[in-house]
């Protein structure tokens, strides 16, 4: 199972690359799906720079394993640019590089976030720099009392499961456009 990080083909040509975001996907749920694909392009509308990774996981991999896919991403990312990113986006299994980010301070949009793991949740919590959680209410992988120890920012999207769904597509839609009106917001607090 490989992994690579590369410029999002959706970037806007001449985003300004002291603002780069690294998109972290889930295991099954890449920059394509919905729930990272608006939030990116908010982003790149905003003149940010948007670098994805691509890996291959099974759903059943322990978490032990994809950690170091995780790690390889991240390790990409510095190497391409020769610099850390000014901000991570990540979804679900990419969460697992909240360690790297709070060793670093980054800025973090932990979106569906692993709460379900505690080392996640610890790295969470001893991060420095700004973060938000953002989950559906109804995600299997959110813990209420590891939200707590988190003890940072959280939006919750009422009716959306791990992958942003609801049942019906209009309040999908309508998950979405929360999700990306908060990442947006967040991404404005970054800027001046």
């Amino acid at each position: 199972m490989g992994v690579e990080v590369r410029l999002w083909v959706d970037s806007e040509p001449g985003n300004d690359p002291a603002r780069r975001v690294l998109v972290l996907p889930g295991a099954r749920y890449g920059i394509e799906r919905p729930g990272l694909a608006w939030p990116a392009r908010a982003l790149t509308l905003r003149g940010w720079q948007v670098w994805t990774a691509e890996w291959s996981m099974p759903m059943d991999q322990p978490s032990a394993e994809r950690q170091p896919l995780v790690d390889a991403a991240v390790a990409d990312f510095v190497q391409q640019n020769d610099a850390l990113p000014q901000l991570v986006l990540a979804k679900s299994v990419g969460t697992l590089a909240a360690g790297w980010v709070a060793d670093h301070s980054i800025p973090a949009l932990w979106t569906t976030p692993l709460l379900i793991d505690d080392e996640c949740v610890s790295n969470i919590a001893r991060a420095s720099s700004p973060a938000l959680l953002i989950a559906g209410s109804r995600d299997h992988t959110w813990d209420d009392d590891g939200a707590r120890r988190a003890a940072t920012t959280i939006h919750r999207i009422r009716g959306a499961d791990h992958g942003w769904q609801t049942g019906d597509w209009r309040t999908e839609l309508d998950a979405v456009e929360q999700l990306t009106r908060e990442v947006e917001r967040f991404a404005a607090t970054l800027e001046d």
